[in-house]
């Protein structure tokens, strides 16, 4: 007879987190909309109503459907060219996580390098370093957002570099 009591498995790490995090009603929601959000993304060619790109120029700014003078032809209305504001909408979600994504990859690489370099160099370079990043947070991020776009000129890819 084995009178050993077996320790009782110790959960996951992932099931830990899960745990935990569907505890906070509002983490579990935020979830929700970021995950609908995705969707919608990704099925913006069979969502969307119009191609975002084609203007209907006897519809120049018609206002939303629940305003006067708006329509279910354009559920939010169009723009000052007659493109569907909807329509927009729905395909401009995945420039917006397109750049994120890209964003968050180039910023964790660059991040790295630099904390491999100040932990593997010899102590100069790490104060160099750190001193470089010291001037960079320095500087308020809109600012300096502003100054590599107006510097490098409007574009989706200096957008991300800012």
């Amino acid at each position: 007879m084995n009178t050993v009591a077996q320790a009782a498995e110790r959960p996951g790490r992932f099931q830990e987190f899960w745990y935990y995090f569907q505890e906070n009603r509002g983490a579990v929601f935020g979830l929700w909309i970021f995950g609908l959000f995705v969707v919608v993304a990704l099925l913006a060619d069979w969502i969307a109503p119009y191609d975002p790109t084609v203007q209907y120029r006897e519809h120049l700014l018609q206002p939303p459907f629940w305003q006067a003078g708006g329509s279910l032809a354009f559920p939010l209305g169009t723009d000052a060219v007659g493109r569907d504001m909807l329509s927009r909408l729905l395909y401009g979600a995945r420039y917006s996580f397109y750049v994120g994504i890209v964003v968050v990859m180039v910023s964790a690489a660059g991040g790295i390098v630099v904390g491999l370099l100040s932990g593997f160099a010899p102590k100069w370079l790490d104060t160099i370093l750190m001193r470089v990043m010291d001037i960079i947070l320095a500087f308020p991020s809109l600012l300096l957002a502003l100054v590599l776009v107006a510097t490098l000129g409007p574009s989706l890819t200096n957008a991300m570099i800012a």
